[in-house]
């Protein structure tokens, strides 16, 4: 304690003042008008200390693995247009566009389709890893109440003039933004199908529940009077999205996780 407030204060070799106290490995400082200047600092090395114990992992036994065995969370479908959402459960269940997205997915299945044997380890506070027979390496962010998973190696993709819509739909409907990055347009005599080639690194979005690992998916299907699309992607659901449908869109979306159990 001595140390710490010689350090401070700059002084050695001197009582320690009774407006210091330590409360559950904090320092607190009780501090008169004079050492205001001190005390603001002082504020401001706590203040960044929490900031950046808050953006690591959660508290575990390090390693911890998970193998992904089945579904949960599993939320209703929601159907919107550019009006608005849909509030009639019957007609969304029922419609085309709803029994076209779950094509792509299972929810009665007994473990996820593209799953099997897959496990998730948080190796530590700040790295995790995926062996789905072959092993990806990520970096770990806490972000609100999730743990978002990101890729330590890079990709590149690319896409049409045509397909910029639906790129800005995926961005827009993600509740954690994917990271996309170093746009480039690509010269037409190229003559490869693609107007831009970006960037990128796959994130996968997960919490804990209890014991369990949960990864959330997030699927929706979107179509026009002439073309449509369906995607599952590593995320969850951000509303604001909607805002980017135009007249005669029609978007379905449902939210599920596939969860991890621990391995003994």
């Amino acid at each position: 304690m001595a140390d710490f407030y010689a350090t401070f204060t700059g002084k050695k070799n001197i009582a320690i003042p009774e407006y210091f106290c330590r409360e559950n490995d904090i320092f607190v400082c009780l501090i008169p008008v004079h050492m205001k200047t001190r005390f603001a600092l002082l504020l401001s090395l706590i203040f960044l200390s929490a900031c950046t114990k808050d953006s690591e992992g959660p508290d575990l036994d390090y390693p911890a693995s998970f193998h992904l065995k089945r579904f949960d969370q599993v939320q209703p479908v929601r159907m919107f247009t550019r009006s608005g959402e849909v509030k009639d459960a019957a007609f969304v269940k029922g419609h085309a566009l709803t029994q076209r997205m779950q094509t792509l997915y299972d929810l009665g299945a007994t473990e996820p389709e593209g799953e099997p044997g897959t496990k998730i380890t948080l190796l530590s506070r700040s790295e995790a890893e995926r062996d789905n027979g072959r092993v990806t390496r990520y970096d770990v962010q806490k972000q609100g109440d999730a743990l978002v998973l990101t890729s330590q190696q890079e990709h590149s993709s690319g896409y049409s003039r045509n397909e910029e819509f639906y790129l800005n739909l995926m961005i827009g409907l993600s509740k954690y933004k994917p990271l996309i990055y170093d746009k480039q347009p690509l010269p037409p005599a190229l003559n490869t199908g693609m107007d831009y080639t970006y960037k990128t690194k796959e994130q996968l979005a997960v919490s804990l529940k209890g014991q369990e690992l949960l990864v959330h998916r997030l699927a929706y299907a979107h179509q026009t009077q002439y073309s449509g699309r369906s995607m599952v992607i590593n995320n969850q659901f951000d509303p604001t999205g909607i805002s980017l449908l135009r007249e005669g869109d029609t978007l379905v979306v449902q939210e599920f996780a596939i969860v991890g159990v621990p391995v003994q």
